[in-house]
């Protein structure tokens, strides 16, 4: 296969697995961002993806790999920082955490990952404290 054809068959696997994510077919997202890695190990978004895909499954450490990879492809990747640095955080790692903070922080971290993130812990919060109250 030619680079561009690899690289539009990646993106194809890509938006499909966003799909999925969306639906909540974490399992079928994850296969379809291994298949766009597969094609384009350098792609960042799909590395990126991937990593939020296994952080739902509660995946930390695979989470972790993939921020990773992704800063690694891109260094000003401050979702990547950020949501690296939650990862850290449900692993205990406060000071990884802390520095990925930072680093997010000063590159600038995406304003709708980081209200998206809250929400989400918000949500989960409410609902244990409402099934709190039912006893």
């Amino acid at each position: 296969m030619t680079k561009e054809l690899n690289q539009e068959c990646a993106e194809t696997y890509y938006n499909r697995g966003l799909a999925h994510s969306k639906k909540g077919a974490v399992e079928l997202a994850i296969e379809d961002f291994n298949k766009a890695i597969a094609l384009n190990p350098n792609f960042a978004e799909a590395h990126y993806q991937r990593g939020i895909a296994y952080r739902i499954k509660g995946d930390y450490k695979l989470a972790i790999t993939d921020y990773t990879k992704a800063i690694e492809i891109e260094p000003n990747n401050a979702d990547a920082y950020y949501r690296r640095s939650r990862a850290w955080l449900h692993l205990g790692e406060e000071e990884k955490a802390k520095s990925d903070m930072t680093i997010a922080s000063s590159i600038g971290i995406n304003s709708k990952t980081a209200l998206d993130e809250i929400l989400r812990d918000y949500d989960r919060a409410w609902k244990t404290l409402g099934n709190i109250s039912d006893i």
